[in-house]
């Protein structure tokens, strides 16, 4: 009976301190998690005693998450060294005991630090280890968190097609929270924006204020509600703009989240320097400065207001105040890798360094002073001119077009009052059909060769031999040989034939290649291909280049709702696979971009219904 009763006072001893120790950890994991952001310093105080206590009572678990605890502390104030000294201790520590999952998360927790410090190709190496961990673990939650993450550092490198990828492939996936799907899309919408494809942008922003409103997540709505601004300055409506920023501010200061405030703010300046409030946006900026100390803004958004002040102040001709905030401008910029002006501060350290008498530094520093505001000066209007000369670039090659679309369209007055009426490209009977092979009837105009393409790409002649090797089961034989001889009744068949191709617009199709203009013509590409070299001096790729961006030219011209369309749209609509290659040919036959393109008419039409 004694020895019963014992065991179970041991026992009773045993929970009774288990728990205790359990409710000692708990506090200290409470109190580091409360003073977190609001004072690191002290939560580094308890984060201590909990490492202290935990190795004391040999808690090896509670002593690898008190090293990770550090490591974010540590990065909250600063202490860059220090955080790098516990994340690796923290991983050690769960690899010592062969903890995989907590190694996972320490990691994950030091790729996120890496991030936040814009390293951004070291942060990736380390989410990549995190992946094989994920998928040997079998955590899909892991797996899908990384994948999201992997998208912000393509979309922070400005890799905006891989990001989309990235975002895309994860939009409809089971498992994410309802916070990870925001996340998603509100990457999609940062990445559209960037890809200049607002209108995709939109989708995603309204729905995503719809479910930020219906899950009560406050800073999600703020964000997808600053990115709405951001379009609306794009298109130029700073009234809803102004309106849309004025209610994201109003949420960010009713849930007191200081960081989306500065954000808010910060994007209010821009816009007050857009309408050229310079007055009120240095009013709002310096504000932001007075209310916040510039210790708790990240480098990023005060290395941004530095920027914007210095401007503003540029444009009310208040030197001094501009020059003081580039010199801060530059100051911060060089923590998130502004790397254009690293080689300024470099040599303002250098020069103050080698300074050894306090007044010879002091006379030494005005001229530094003097200098830096020389160079910046004489790089901002480096800066400027440089877009000027490329504005009167842009603007004679513009004026030269438009000289030979007058030409043009005195010279075939129909097809400006035809395209006038157009609202599509195509109409629901003519390049619209299935099948390139099938008999049109209705004609239209040849565009003429107001530009000429000059190219030596081979790409459409690639898949023109292809489609060769894919024809050899046809009727029509193709010569052996290269210097075959074509009757002149054939060559003078097939030309008239290509006209009429061209008269039906079959060009702005993408099946309009070497290999199925042959077969509408009942000859071989052999033939077609040696006819347009020695008859329209040019190979086929810019035969059909010509044509469509000729085409495209006296459109965009006459057509208002085509103007309204996306590069992708028109790229699309005019037979071009992707936008980059009909913005390739575009400027390669112009000169200019078909988005200067488009602007420059549209600011012409609205000068002439002035």
């Amino acid at each position: 009976m004694n020895r019963l009763n014992k065991m179970l006072v041991l026992i009773l001893l045993f929970i009774v301190n288990f728990t205790f120790s359990q409710n000692k950890i708990e506090t200290y994991k409470d109190s580091v998690k409360s003073l977190l952001y609001n004072n690191p310093s002290k939560a580094k105080y308890y984060c201590h005693k909990l490492l202290k206590y935990a190795k004391t009572n040999d808690l090896v678990v509670e002593e690898a998450k008190s090293y990770c605890f550090l490591a974010d502390l540590s990065g909250a104030l600063t202490q860059k060294d220090s955080a790098f000294y516990y994340f690796d201790k923290a991983i050690q520590k769960a690899g010592a005991i062969d903890n995989e999952k907590l190694e996972m998360v320490f990691k994950i927790n030091k790729a996120n630090y890496l991030f936040n410090e814009f390293d951004f190709q070291e942060a990736l190496t380390l989410y990549e280890e995190c992946v094989t961990l994920s998928k040997k673990l079998n955590d899909v939650g892991a797996y899908n968190y990384i994948s999201i993450k992997r998208g912000s550092i393509a979309y922070e490198l400005e890799r905006y097609q891989e990001a989309l990828k990235i975002y895309k492939e994860n939009l409809n996936k089971e498992g994410f929270s309802n916070v990870s799907k925001l996340d998603i899309k509100l990457g999609l919408v940062k990445t559209y924006i960037n890809l200049n494809k607002q209108d995709s942008a939109y989708v995603f922003i309204k729905s995503g204020i719809q479910e930020s409103q219906k899950n009560h997540l406050k800073e999600h709505e703020i964000h997808f509600l600053s990115q709405l601004g951001l379009i609306y300055i794009d298109k130029k409506d700073f009234v809803n703009a102004k309106l849309t920023f004025d209610k994201a501010l109003n949420i960010a200061q009713k849930i007191e989240s200081n960081n989306l405030i500065t954000e808010t703010n910060i994007r209010i300046s821009k816009l007050y320097s857009l309408q050229k409030d310079y007055d009120k946006a240095i009013m709002l900026l310096k504000s932001i400065l007075s209310t916040e100390q510039t210790s708790k803004i990240p480098t990023e958004n005060l290395s941004e207001i530095y920027y914007l002040l210095a401007e503003n102040y540029k444009f009310i001709e208040n030197f001094s105040e501009s020059n003081y905030y580039y010199g801060q401008f530059i100051e911060k910029s060089k923590k998130i890798g502004e790397k254009r002006i690293e080689a300024v501060d470099h040599l303002h350290k250098i020069d103050i360094s080698e300074s050894k008498e306090r007044e010879k530094t002091q006379e030494h520093q005005k001229w530094i002073l003097l200098g830096s505001t020389t160079f910046l000066i004489l790089l901002f209007i480096g800066y400027y001119m440089k877009r000027r000369k490329e504005g009167i670039q842009n603007q004679v090659k513009f004026e030269e077009l438009l000289l030979k679309i007058k030409d043009f369209e005195h010279q075939n007055p129909k097809t400006a009052d035809e395209s006038q009426q157009k609202q599509t490209l195509a109409g629901d009977d003519e390049i619209t059909e299935p099948d390139l092979l099938e008999e049109e009837s209705e004609t239209e105009f040849i565009p003429s060769n107001i530009v000429t393409i000059n190219t030596t790409s081979n790409d459409e002649l690639i898949l023109d031999d292809e489609a060769i090797a894919e024809h050899n089961d046809a009727d029509i034989e193709e010569p052996t040989g290269s210097n075959f001889i074509i009757k002149d009744e054939t060559r003078v068949e097939i030309l008239d034939k290509l006209i009429k191709l061209e008269e039906k617009r079959l060009f702005l199709r993408q099946d309009f290649t070497l290999h199925n203009v042959a077969k509408r013509l009942k000859t071989n590409t052999a033939y077609l291909s040696k006819i347009v070299n020695s008859e329209l001096d040019k190979n086929f790729s810019s035969y059909v280049n010509e044509l469509r961006i000729n085409y495209i030219i006296i459109e965009l011209k006459n057509n208002a709702k085509l103007r309204s369309y996306s590069i992708n749209a028109i790229a699309e609509e005019i037979g071009y696979k992707s936008p980059e290659s009909f913005t390739k040919y575009f400027k390669v036959a112009t000169g200019i971009s078909p988005s200067i393109y488009i602007k420059k008419i549209n600011q012409m039409k609205e000068s002439e219904n002035k």
